[in-house]
């Protein structure tokens, strides 16, 4: 409980275009001729020029430990990637740099100072500064962990506090995990104002003087140590006995030795009771801690059967009581989705097991809440052998994938890459990329997802606005042109694909979580596929918001789903949401608020979306009913796609009547 407490303070102190095929207003999109992608088709959709992504930034390093600074760079051709000391100087003795990384051997005061990282490809180069500091943790030398200390009521005590570290850390005492200020009642500083009067006085050397002590001032106490290279903290334990029974130097007082031999011998007691206690504990935790792996399966298992049974009752026409048998299905949470992984989802993830050297030409495109999200390609017909030995050997054929690193041992994250592994190997539809392959050799995991040809639907969008963006786009894609203007037809479309992938997640009682264009990718034949990138930091960092110690989509979530309430009509409100995206070609939602006004807002139910003019007014309602504030009140995914779908008819005529003409 102790070392408990002690966290708990720190932590304080430290606060395809298959749908419409033979119509005159789409055909433009199949005829687009995608060249093989190379290494330049990774570049922003906007700008192709030489740039960090990211830019490398400062770092703190442990006297005598080693660490690495990474250089990044994307767009341009060919570039290359060199480290200097400060502007142009080579580099110290004990620091090297190897494909753009800056790597540090044993870290000394020497290597501490600028560094810059300088990119070239011939025609640009840009640099970026960087500062490394080398610093020694603070360490408490007095008092040691677990010190007693004892006193007689009357006598005057001192409580030292001292501590080393680079940069010289500065010391406070706490009382129970409260910290001692001069504001307390009894308590000043050396040299203060009532120093002459306070009977606890905090020294400027660290040290703790009480002047006379009383029974009520036995408890525990704190020392800590905090400087720019992090905190430590020691407790002792003061205990003040009855007037006489204690001297100030119980060694020299008569009866001393008797004292300290039933002192000590109270002191190993409690030393060995406190060990045999942690002892007791630790098994218990790691007994806890396998049933409940065993029980998250069993639940699964067991949730899902009861799932179906109670499915099965509801489509049965007496199966739900008045007739309410829709009603009831609309009205509950996705409550279906557990944080485990069933043993049948288990054996399928291990059937996906393949090497990482079967991805080539990796780029990072940033960060994501397990770690770096890159994209890459990978060789489908040595996967195809590697599933199934007999098949024939076939000419290498790679294909663009999107690969998310698990470089977290965070429970909670962990969990969350399990249930997008859940989501993406279970949900098998044409509208949501496919888990390829989980390379779990080593540590980083990496999961492998479909990805497009065309890239992220956001950025596709964004290329729609101009023929200039389009021609850039088409650049960073690859391709022999850019996207033209998306006409009635092709937002519906794409809206119609991105209801019907949804439809199918929700079928399989599961939640997509973040829903956006961002989270969608598209191909040259306008074929939408559902995905889950997340760049949480990286080029869509501005689009999450970090609440409740978690980064979430602020601006595409519903007021219930805030407090970690996730179901189908949570996805409805994030589906209207990147509806809404398609018919704005990407826009911000609520671009005129800050973060802080949405959040309140939405709270507070008062956050109202506006449709565009060139959306088709009975899609508008759809979408309205989409953003209500009661979940109740959202529709089921059924009647989405089919009222998206008629929308999609009838745009669909309208265009056939326009060509005719």
């Amino acid at each position: 409980m102790c070392v408990l407490r002690s966290v708990l303070f720190l932590s304080l102190l430290l606060y395809g275009f298959h749908a419409s095929a033979g119509h005159e207003g789409t055909k433009h999109h199949s005829a687009h001729r995608i060249r093989q992608p190379n290494s330049r088709r990774h570049r922003a959709a906007n700008d192709g020029a030489l740039h960090f992504e990211p830019e490398p930034y400062s770092k703190k390093l442990e006297l005598n430990s080693s660490g690495k600074i990474h250089c990044k760079v994307a767009g341009g051709v060919a570039p290359s990637v060199e480290w200097f000391l400060n502007t142009s100087e080579p580099l110290p003795e004990g620091v090297s740099s190897a494909n753009g990384t800056l790597l540090v051997g044993a870290a000394g005061k020497r290597h501490a100072g600028r560094y810059t990282c300088r990119a070239s490809d011939g025609n640009t180069t840009i640099t970026a500064e960087i500062h490394l500091d080398v610093v020694v943790s603070p360490k408490v030398i007095e008092p040691s962990p677990g010190s007693e200390v004892h006193v007689a009521e009357t006598q005057a005590v001192m409580l030292n506090c001292r501590a080393v570290g680079d940069p010289p850390p500065t010391t406070h005492w706490d009382r129970n995990l409260t910290i001692l200020h001069q504001q307390q009642d009894d308590v000043d500083v050396e040299g203060g104002v009532n120093a002459s009067i306070a009977r606890v006085i905090l020294l400027h050397n660290g040290s703790l003087w009480l002047r006379a002590a009383r029974r009520t001032d036995a408890d525990r106490y704190g020392c800590t140590a905090g400087s720019a290279a992090g905190l430590a903290r020691t407790e002792l334990t003061l205990t003040v006995h009855p007037e006489g029974t204690v001297t100030e130097n119980a060694g020299e007082a008569g009866g001393g030795a008797a004292r300290a031999v039933l002192v000590a011998a109270g002191v190993a007691a409690a030393y060995m009771l406190l060990v045999l206690a942690l002892m007791l504990y630790c098994r218990r935790r790691r007994r806890s801690r396998r049933q409940r792996g065993e029980k998250m399966e069993l639940e699964m298992a067991e949730g899902r059967e009861k799932l179906v049974e109670e499915g099965d009752e509801k489509r049965r026409p007496n199966g739900a009581p008045n007739g309410r048998a829709h009603t009831e299905r609309d009205s509950g949470a996705d409550t279906s989705e557990v944080s485990g992984v069933s043993r049948a989802s288990r054996r399928g993830l291990e059937q996906l097991a393949a090497p990482r050297d079967l991805l080539t030409e990796q780029i990072t495109l940033g960060r994501g809440e397990f770690g770096e999200v890159s994209l890459a390609r990978i060789d489908v017909s040595a996967l195809k052998r590697l599933r199934n030995p007999t098949v024939a050997a076939a000419a290498p054929r790679s294909r663009p994938v999107l690969v998310k690193a698990l470089s977290t041992k965070d429970e909670g994250l962990c969990c969350e890459f399990r249930r997008q592994l859940e989501f993406f190997g279970r949900v098998r539809h044409e509208g949501v990329a496919r888990l390829l392959a989980l390379c779990s050799d080593a540590d980083p995991h990496l999961m492998v997802l479909e990805h497009t040809d065309w890239g992220d639907l956001k950025s596709f969008l964004t290329a729609t606005r101009s023929p200039e963006q389009a021609a850039q786009f088409a650049a960073g894609a690859g391709a022999a042109s850019g996207p033209a203007p998306l006409s009635a037809q092709h937002c519906a479309l794409l809206a119609a694909q991105l209801a019907a992938a949804v439809q199918a997640a929700t079928e399989q009682r599961l939640t997509h979580r973040d829903i956006a264009a961002r989270n969608c990718c598209v191909t040259s034949q306008l074929r939408l596929k559902l995905t889950h990138a997340a760049l949480t930091r990286g080029p869509d960092t501005a689009h999450y918001y970090k609440l409740h110690h978690q980064v979430v989509p602020l601006r595409w979530m519903p007021a219930e789903a805030l407090e970690g309430e996730y179901s189908a009509k949570s996805d409805a409100y994030s589906f209207a949401a990147t509806v809404w995206e398609i018919y704005t070609k990407a826009e911000l939602p609520f671009a005129k608020l800050s973060d802080s006004t949405v959040l309140e807002r939405l709270k507070g139910g008062t956050l109202e979306w506006t449709v565009p003019d060139s959306m088709p007014e009975p899609l508008a309602n759809l979408l309205n009913r989409c953003w209500s504030v009661s979940p109740t009140a959202r529709p089921h995914f059924d009647d989405i796609c089919a009222e998206v779908n008629a929308v999609l008819q009838q745009a669909t005529a309208a265009a056939d009547g326009a060509n005719a003409t």
